[in-house]
């Protein structure tokens, strides 16, 4: 029997078609690549297996490389805050939180003449245990007097100015990192209340500087209707990745007719914010500055102790004018938070949130116990009364 060869089975010819068709594919994703690199597109093939570098900040969870908005009443201090702000940036030195090195930071300043800025400043250098010739990285510009708009409308169309191409030579010659806009009202010609418009000035301002990290912080009045936060269009928030907000009462805070304003205590709360939980500082006005009276409390229980607070002063100014005198006591009738609460002053606190609010202000001295009268047998008589302020 002979054995018959193994065949080999040869393998079909590749169909000539299917290979063009394939070719053209690779061709034509080449050239979408090709034209996607042309409009800037990212190229993730070179990411590929990289790690993203870690978000970087100015003031730690306050400030960073993109638009700011800060916002307030006039005459809230917004102008000293930012250039206190600045002088600690640009010095490496901490003020609101944790800072990087120091940073090149231009000021214009567009509503304080230089006298002003250098009555300010020595207040501030004080405070950050500088000298003036340690602001070698920060650079004010006094622009009291002059025309500062950066956009106009020309012939109804929103146009950058000869200001905006000068300032913007200004902040890429002196390589600046945080650029202080004081303010928007003096700087924006367009229409606060055009999206457009609004959005282009901010994005405008941000792409002065290409190719590396920068901070331009937009300072605005809010309008006069009771509880703005700020004024114009929504879209100055929606284009800042961060806003702030400075009042002399907590944000969303009911008005008080018969409370009186405390002038030297500001809030600043971040009120937007993108890459952090929103939180709030206490500033209170010491020898010419804002200085911050504590750390960073977040939006929640903090700030809800500290509506507490308030509750307690209200209350203990409306018991004295109903002829009560207050006390810590717990088994008195005249036991503080048992007073606040039977006179519907609670604000809806409870007995606990109430109790705690007050053993606070005692703590930190805000009321105290004190002897208030006798009682009929001549032995002294004890109660809360609110301290003075500073």
């Amino acid at each position: 029997m002979n054995d018959a060869p193994e065949q080999l089975h040869a393998k079909p010819a590749p169909d000539l078609g299917e290979l063009q068709s394939q070719a053209r594919k690779v061709l034509d994703a080449r050239a979408i690549d090709a034209k996607a690199a042309e409009f800037g597109a990212i190229d993730w093939s070179m990411l590929a297996g990289r790690t993203p570098p870690e978000r970087s900040w100015y003031i730690q969870d306050w400030l960073g490389p993109a638009p700011t908005l800060c916002s307030g009443g006039g005459g809230i201090g917004k102008s000293l805050l930012w250039q206190t702000i600045a002088t600690s940036l640009a010095s490496g030195r901490e003020f609101l939180g944790a800072t990087t090195a120091p940073l090149r930071v231009l000021y214009y300043a567009c509503e304080d003449d230089a006298n002003e800025i250098w009555r300010r400043q020595v207040a501030i250098c004080e405070h950050l245990g500088l000298a003036m010739t340690d602001l070698g990285a920060l650079e004010i510009l006094p622009r009291l007097g002059l025309d500062n708009t950066l956009l106009d409308l020309e012939y109804g169309k929103p146009t950058f100015t000869a200001e905006f191409l000068l300032l913007r030579e200004a902040v890429n010659d002196l390589r600046t990192d945080v650029l202080v806009l004081d303010n928007v009202g003096q700087t924006y010609g367009g229409n606060e209340n055009d999206r457009h418009q609004a959005t282009l000035f901010v994005n405008g301002v941000l792409g002065m500087v290409r190719g590396r990290s920068f901070a331009p912080v937009f300072l605005g009045h809010v309008s006069r209707a009771a509880g703005s936060e700020f004024s114009g269009s929504a879209a100055w928030e929606n284009a800042c990745r961060m806003r702030w907000y400075m009042g002399h009462t907590l944000p969303d805070q009911k008005p008080d007719d018969d409370e009186p304003v405390d002038t030297g205590l500001v809030y600043l709360a971040k009120r937007k914010a993108n890459y952090t939980e929103r939180d709030y500082r206490r500033l209170r006005y010491r020898n010419g500055l804002l200085v911050p009276e504590d750390g960073s409390r977040p939006i929640g229980q903090g700030y809800r102790d500290d509506l507490a607070e308030r509750v307690v002063l209200k209350a203990m100014a409306k018991l004295k004018a109903a002829g009560i005198q207050p006390t810590d006591g717990k088994t008195s009738g005249d036991y503080l938070p048992k007073q606040i609460l039977a006179k519907g002053f609670a604000e809806d606190h409870s007995k606990r949130e109430l109790t705690a609010a007050m053993h606070r202000l005692m703590a930190a001295g805000r009321i105290r116990r004190a002897e208030v009268g006798q009682y009929s047998n001549r032995a002294p008589r004890y109660g809360l009364v609110v301290e003075p302020r500073p």
